[in-house]
């Protein structure tokens, strides 16, 4: 994960569990929105910020922005139930939920578990599902196309003052505008399958 997406998160944490947010507990409970018969709650989507577990960037409304990504996650994941790639390794997960433990101290990550409901276990469960997730897409969409050598040229006219900042020569630069160039691609990709899902699925958004 991202540091900058920690660094939100944790952020974010802080607002989650002051004074101010203990203080509406029934709230915690609330369904925001069901897909395919499954609830996401409003806990669900504060655990899912507070941790970085989605990014909700600089949302001026994160429990909503958290939804909206929790609803594309459940699409997701019936995918992936539907076509059970390999479950990740145990290594994999202890890996990312180390990453996660230093991204927040112990107290900070118990007085999330306080005020969510969020377990280990469940949060173990989370990153094996994020995991396999990822498996899943990348080689569902291995296949972005590779783009052409005047699309890279393109793209480095465009992206020049970055890398004369930096010192980069096109012939340095290339590889790097390369991977953007297929990343981007990609994530059209998964957006419009997404959309896709979303069609095919029935989703109730509880609140707007």
């Amino acid at each position: 994960m991202a540091p900058r997406r920690f660094a939100r998160a944790a952020a974010l944490a802080v607002l989650a569990l002051s004074p101010a947010s203990a203080q509406q507990p029934e709230l915690i409970e609330r369904t925001m929105a069901i897909v395919g018969g499954q609830a996401i709650t409003l806990s669900d989507a504060r655990a899912a910020a507070s941790l970085g577990l989605v990014d909700v960037g600089r949302s001026v409304e994160p429990d909503q922005t958290a939804t909206a990504r929790l609803v594309d996650r459940e699409l997701m994941l019936r995918e992936v139930r539907r076509y059970a790639p390999p479950a990740p390794s145990e290594a994999a997960i202890d890996a990312r939920l180390a990453e996660l433990r230093q991204a927040f101290p112990e107290p900070t990550l118990t007085r999330v578990f306080e005020a969510t409901g969020l377990t280990e276990a469940r949060l173990r469960a989370w990153v094996r599902d994020d995991l396999r997730t990822q498996t899943y897409l990348l080689q569902r969409f291995a296949s972005a196309s590779t783009p052409t050598d005047a699309e890279i040229a393109a793209a480095y006219v465009q992206q020049r003052p970055e890398f004369d900042a930096a010192g980069t020569t096109f012939e340095h630069a290339a590889p790097i505008l390369r991977e953007r160039l297929i990343a981007s691609r990609r994530r059209e990709l998964i957006a419009d399958w997404v959309a896709d899902l979303r069609r095919r699925t029935e989703v109730i958004l509880l609140v707007q």
